[in-house]
């Protein structure tokens, strides 16, 4: 089933929680709504949901092209799996998932037998087939979680919605269980949309990620498109950790202080905002934030010819795990972070109070001449 929101706003008192957001998602597809808390992404799929009625500004809900404004929850053909399991304490593991058949109208109830057959089958797709007779004090927060999933799906929903669906849960049965769940929704093909606020999550487990701030949708795009080529400042702060510095550019020329370089011939400016390029062969100076993720580095004991290398001292290694953490300091007294593997560390001879040249490899640009913060971006090589 397909889902289209359309100019839908909401708001609580004062406080515009949606700004006239649209989105399209496609049948078969997992979204992910992604954005810090107040960012308007749970009232979204309470919308979606029926659980919250937009404000009558003429925006509205379509499943499949139709409109569902006027249709109750129990109408819409969804599945909600909540953050807080929602699960009945007094009712076994096989009753909570049998609910939603068990309460059906008499003249679309299943027989006990086809119930039974419904609930089992679920039971070994969640794998938890032996536990069909405990009761939910007697579950991890990870089979809790996946025993609320076989409960939405248990009524063979359109589309299955989940808020903060691992939020409850530590950080090594998120991991696991996010792998379940991107492997159930590839067997199972259903539409789904869940939010969060673990970019890592979205990244990894959505088709497409929707970037929420202040009720409004800053960009949308598959993991790849909106973590390499961010269209905001808000998206390429809010995607990973990144390094933030202020700058210009100057005849072409990308300058951070007194230090300048050219960036390559393959630059192009990118993003929504096209009112002026920010690479110009003019003299015109163009005050901008500059970005460089921590892994975009290159690090050498000398500056490299005709491109953008800041002199930084190292003041900190940190080396337990997959990649090495550098902190830095630059010349100008501005903190840095790199990230290297353990052998380019090797190779560098790196210790605290070296220094070394940093040249972005790729840069996002940011002019602050863009009335709406969403400034022509360069990518440079």
């Amino acid at each position: 089933m397909g889902i289209e929101v359309r100019n839908i706003s909401k708001s609580f008192g004062n406080f515009k929680a949606l700004n006239n957001v649209n989105i399209e998602i496609n049948s078969g597809e997992l979204v992910a709504l992604l954005g810090p808390s107040g960012s308007g992404k749970t009232t979204l799929l309470r919308i979606i949901s029926g659980l919250e009625k937009a404000d009558e500004t003429g925006g509205t809900v379509l499943f499949d092209g139709q409109s569902v404004d006027k249709r109750k929850v129990s109408e819409r053909g969804v599945g909600f799996v909540f953050q807080h399991y929602a699960l009945f304490r007094h009712m076994t593991v096989y009753d909570n998932i049998a609910f939603g058949l068990t309460v059906k109208p008499r003249s679309s109830r299943p027989s006990k037998e086809q119930i039974r057959s419904e609930v089992n089958a679920l039971l070994h797709m969640i794998q938890l087939d032996s536990y069909a007779d405990r009761y939910p004090s007697q579950l991890s927060g990870g089979q809790r979680q996946r025993v609320a999933l076989a409960r939405a799906l248990a009524v063979k929903p359109k589309a299955l919605l989940l808020d903060e669906p691992f939020g409850a849960l530590d950080a090594k049965v998120r991991v696991e269980l996010r792998a379940w769940l991107r492997r159930l929704h590839d067997e199972i093909h259903l539409t789904s949309v869940f939010v969060t606020h673990d970019q890592d999550e979205a990244l990894e487990l959505a088709d497409r990620v929707a970037v929420m701030n202040r009720g409004q949708i800053e960009q949308i795009g598959t993991p790849d498109e909106v973590f390499h080529h961010p269209q905001t400042p808000f998206v390429m702060n809010f995607l990973g950790q990144v390094n933030q510095f202020r700058g210009r550019m100057e005849s072409g020329r990308v300058w951070i202080g007194q230090y300048g370089g050219q960036p390559s011939e393959e630059s192009t400016p990118q993003g929504r905002s096209t009112s002026s390029s920010i690479v110009s062969s003019s003299s015109d100076r163009i005050s901008a934030t500059i970005y460089v993720r921590p892994h975009d580095f290159d690090i050498t004991r000398t500056p490299q010819t005709g491109k953008l290398s800041l002199p930084a001292t190292v003041t900190k290694v940190r080396s337990a795990g997959n990649v090495v953490h550098i902190d830095m300091v630059t010349d100008t007294g501005e903190a840095l972070m790199a990230e290297i593997t353990h052998q380019e560390r090797a190779a560098l001879g790196m210790e605290p109070g070296d220094q070394f040249y940093m040249t972005p490899r790729n840069l996002r640009i940011f002019s602050d001449k863009e009335e709406d913060s969403e400034a022509s971006q360069v990518a440079s090589r």
